[in-house]
């Protein structure tokens, strides 16, 4: 059905249902006049029926009117002569002008004939089995039929004028007093002959009828088609001029500016209505869509050329990220070697503490000799005690610890500004490297303060070799000048002492220094990993921009096939 066309629907539906209807009224019809006609065949061939039997009826009465005065005699039924003579009454009896038609004929009651008008050489002979060719039991059923008092008994029996079996309308009475019963009947051949030509009749009539029903029908059929194919041309008319419309719009380069006519407030009309309204709808929509099109092509070639300088802004950060690590890597390399050059200068201080001990060992054993050397100890007292006083700014060691530290605050400043260029990325590294940047400025001006110092304390030691030099080429010594001799050595064991922990405290701060560029190092690392992402991401972007540029095109493309 969905392959059918609409007009092919339509005609379907007007004349299928026109065609069914007038075959059920035609078949109806026939039906009904057939009913008819046989109903009138059947009347006419009951009150046939009747009329014969009203007929038959009456000879009987005939034969029995004849017989009455022998019948009701006194004595009938015990003298045999007047039985006999009421027998050769109705031997003689007829009541057509043939002899052999209109008869009487009697049986007793075991079905032997006594006596048959028409054919006396059935006298004395038992029928009461006879059946005609339709299993009919003659005798017995025309008994039966006087017994219970109907009397009326169809059956078939041979025609001697034609000789041929015919249909026979038979009556019987019993005649009580004589056991006897008498019957009668005549051919009704000529009922099923006016009954057939009455059907006849009827058949004709109904050919007639129908022939007659076929053409009103099918003029009717005619008529209904021609009105079909008027609505259905004012149908598929518009439907066409819609389907073209519709067509041309979905075929591409379609004009939306195209409407329909809509004429009236039929469907067709609101069909053409709506599909006006659907066709403005669509111009705006691709009107909007056109606009549309251009700015987002626009704003793809924006976006691209914004995704290749964060490509480019990217690829310089991850490079800088790389001299980062890599400056801090040399910085860990710097601040242990800072660690390594604390420890030494730590062990050379426990030296300097020892040979400070054993000088004390010396002196103590020397007490007694230099006693005589009071004035140049005195001397060697103040050269000692100026020693000690330089002692206590000792500040600056050594060179390469300030070299160190100035380089740590270099890369220190330097990842601060990477940082601040990361933004919020950086933020953390960027407290990082303050800190980096403040503990290098810290180191520094310790390791400049502990160079003074040494350089100080070597120039004392110096003097005070020199003074015991001089003091040991000297003959006299003096107890309180070793006193305080010993005194000045204290000091420098105190000085060397405060040393030691200056070296722990370089040795710690590296250490320090160390760890913090580690977790330095790390975070430049995470950043070098976050800056591959973001170009990752980047290059991603752009691709994905690139083909948002492409759809924008096909968009553009595919909008420009409609006029608007």
């Amino acid at each position: 059905m969905a392959n059918l066309t609409i007009q092919t629907r339509i005609l379907l539906l007007a004349l299928l249902p026109s065609t069914l209807l007038a075959i059920v009224l035609v078949t109806f019809s026939l039906m009904q006049a057939r009913s008819l006609g046989q109903q009138g065949v059947d009347g006419f061939a009951e009150v046939y029926s009747q009329s014969q039997q009203a007929v038959i009826k009456n000879y009987m009465e005939l034969g029995k009117t004849a017989i009455a005065h022998l019948y009701n005699a006194p004595d009938a039924a015990t003298n045999p002569a007047i039985r006999e003579e009421a027998i050769n009454i109705l031997r003689q009896l007829r009541f057509d002008d043939s002899g052999s038609m209109g008869y009487f004929f009697i049986y007793d009651q075991q079905g032997v004939n006594v006596m048959h008008a028409a054919n006396p050489a059935l006298q004395g002979r038992n029928l009461m089995d006879l059946k005609d060719p339709n299993g009919v039991e003659v005798i017995r059923g025309l008994w039966n039929a006087a017994r219970s008092g109907k009397g009326y008994l169809y059956y078939h029996w041979n025609n001697p004028e034609t000789n041929t079996t015919d249909p026979k309308l038979g009556y019987a009475e019993e005649l009580t007093k004589w056991g006897l019963m008498l019957g009668t009947g005549f051919w009704i051949d000529s009922l099923d002959k006016q009954v057939a030509v009455m059907q006849q009749r009827v058949d004709d009539s109904l050919a007639t009828s129908l022939w007659s029903s076929i053409v009103t029908a099918a003029i009717a059929l005619i008529v209904i088609t021609l009105l079909a194919l008027v609505v259905v041309r004012s149908i598929i008319t518009p439907l066409k001029s819609a389907v073209s419309a519709m067509t041309d719009i979905a075929q591409g380069g379609g004009d939306l500016r195209h409407r329909l006519t809509a004429e009236g407030n039929d469907e067709l009309a609101q069909l053409a209505q709506a599909f006006n309204r659907f066709a403005s709808q669509v111009r705006d929509l691709v009107a909007q869509v056109a606009g549309s099109t251009k700015t987002l092509n626009e704003s793809a070639n924006e976006l691209n050329g914004i995704m290749r300088q964060a490509g480019q802004g990217v690829a310089r950060q991850q490079s800088e990220s790389d001299q980062v690590a890599t400056a801090m890597n040399e910085m860990a390399a710097s601040a242990h070697e800072v660690a390594d050059s604390a420890m030494r200068a730590s062990e050379a201080a426990a030296n300097a503490e020892d040979l400070v001990s054993n000088s004390k060992q010396t002196l103590l054993q020397t007490v007694r000799v230099i006693d005589g050397l009071a004035e140049q100890v005195t001397h060697g007292v103040s050269v000692i005690g100026d020693l000690s006083k330089e002692s206590d700014s000792i500040g600056g060691v050594l060179d390469v610890i300030r070299s160190i530290a100035e380089q740590t605050n270099l890369l220190a400043l330097n990842a601060a500004i990477e940082a601040a260029r990361a933004g919020e990325a950086g933020r953390g590294f960027a407290v990082v490297a303050d800190e980096v940047r403040t503990l290098a400025s810290r180191t520094q001006q310790s390791t400049q303060e502990i160079q003074q110092m040494i350089q100080r304390l070597q120039a004392g030691i110096k003097g005070a070799i020199d003074l015991i030099s001089r003091l040991k080429q000297s003959s006299q010594s003096s107890v309180d000048e070793i006193r305080q001799v010993e005194l000045a050595l204290n000091q420098i064991s105190s000085a060397v002492n405060t040393i030691n922990n200056m070296n722990a405290q370089i040795a710690t701060a590296a250490e320090e220094q160390t760890h913090v560029s580690g977790a330095i190092n790390e975070n430049v690392h995470q950043i070098v990993v976050v800056t591959e992402e973001t170009a990752e991401g980047t290059r991603r972007a752009s691709s994905t921009s690139e083909r948002l540029n492409a759809l924008a095109a096909e968009l553009d493309s595919l909008v420009g096939n409609y006029k608007v």
